[in-house]
Order: C-alpha cells, then sequence, then structure tokens
C-alpha cells in the first residue's frame, strides 16, 4: 500500500470513528410541546370556517365596479317576471342603468352637454359610457351574444335575449369576487 492510500484510509478510520452512528450529539433546542398542547389550540371540524379561496386564479384583482354592476345586473334579472308562455325577455344595458339609477341617458346627456353627433366608441352618453360598458360584458357572460331588435317599436343596437326560466340564483355569478356569496346562499337575498 502507498503512502497516500494510508494517509486516506487512516483519515477515514477517524471520520468514521467520530461521526460513529452511536455517537450522540446533545441539543440546544428546548423542550417540544407534547401533542396535548396542540389538541387544545385546534378546534374542531364542524366549528372550522370554510378553506379561504388559495388557487391562483383566485387571486385576482378585479375592478370594483365591475363587481357592484353584477350586483345590480342580478337584482334586475331577479325582478323580471318569469318569461311568458313561448318567450323570454329581450334587455340591454341601458335598460338595467336607468333602472339601478333612476336617471336616464337623455337625462345625462343633456346635463353634461354630450354632442350626440359623436357616436363613435360610446361618446354620446357621456359619463354612463363606462358603467354600459361593464353591464353590456355582463349580459353577454350570461346571455351570449347581443342582437339587433326592436323593444316597444324602437330599435335597440345591443339587447340580450333572456330566455324562459332564468333565475339568477341557478347562475355562478362571472366576477370571482362574488362567489363565496353565491356558495353560501347569500348573493340573490
Amino acid at each position: 500500500m502507498s503512502e497516500a492510500e494510508r494517509e486516506l484510509a487512516a483519515l477515514e478510520q477517524a471520520l468514521q470513528e467520530e461521526f460513529s452512528r452511536d455517537t450522540r450529539f446533545t441539543s440546544t433546542a428546548g423542550d417540544f410541546k407534547t401533542s396535548d398542547e396542540v389538541r387544545q389550540l385546534i378546534m374542531s371540524k364542524s366549528n372550522r370556517g370554510r378553506v379561504p379561496l388559495t388557487r391562483t386564479d383566485f387571486v385576482v384583482t378585479e375592478n370594483p365596479a365591475r363587481v357592484e354592476w353584477e350586483r345590480e345586473v342580478r337584482n334586475f334579472l331577479r325582478e323580471l317576471r318569469p318569461g311568458t308562455r313561448y318567450r323570454g325577455h329581450k334587455v340591454n344595458a341601458p335598460m338595467v342603468f336607468e333602472w339601478v339609477t333612476g336617471k336616464t341617458i337623455k337625462q345625462i346627456q343633456e346635463e353634461e352637454k354630450v354632442d350626440t353627433t359623436m357616436t363613435r366608441g360610446g361618446q354620446a352618453t357621456g359619463s354612463a359610457n363606462m358603467h354600459l360598458r361593464h353591464i353590456n360584458v355582463i349580459l353577454k357572460e350570461y346571455f351570449g351574444e347581443p342582437r339587433k331588435t326592436t323593444i316597444l317599436g324602437r330599435p335597440v343596437g345591443k339587447a340580450y335575449d333572456v330566455p324562459k326560466g332564468f333565475r339568477t340564483e341557478r347562475r355562478k355569478p362571472m366576477c370571482l369576487t362574488l362567489w363565496p356569496e353565491y356558495d353560501d346562499g347569500v348573493l340573490d337575498l
């Protein structure tokens, strides 16, 4: 055996003796808590609340205006009478806006002195434009693509068909912020 091999064998022997399995190391940690202490802290499963929403697709920041408008759209839809014998309802965003606020689009145009010839991008509706956009997004999510139609003899650009028998209690909200209320059954009260 060469000199290098002897030194290596001696080093291995010294390390094995120093770190043998029989050697006990003393811990600087204090006494650990017993399971009785932990059991006193833990509530029973029946007393615990619901687990919080932690999935990454739930942890989003939503537009608070859209959340509030979804509440109001659901209130509006809940107030509709059940559909007639063969058909449901036709609704549009200005109907919801005017019902909720008590102001007509025409009143807003007159108050704000809006140029009604500027129809591009909703400019003719003035400050109601943002609110109408939120309502349209929600109605589109609930009922699909809008269509042109007439309501009470007036032409309507974006009308949504509410099917006969539609109930908001059966439709999960679009905004994730409202899901816990929906799941608890308190959203549509």
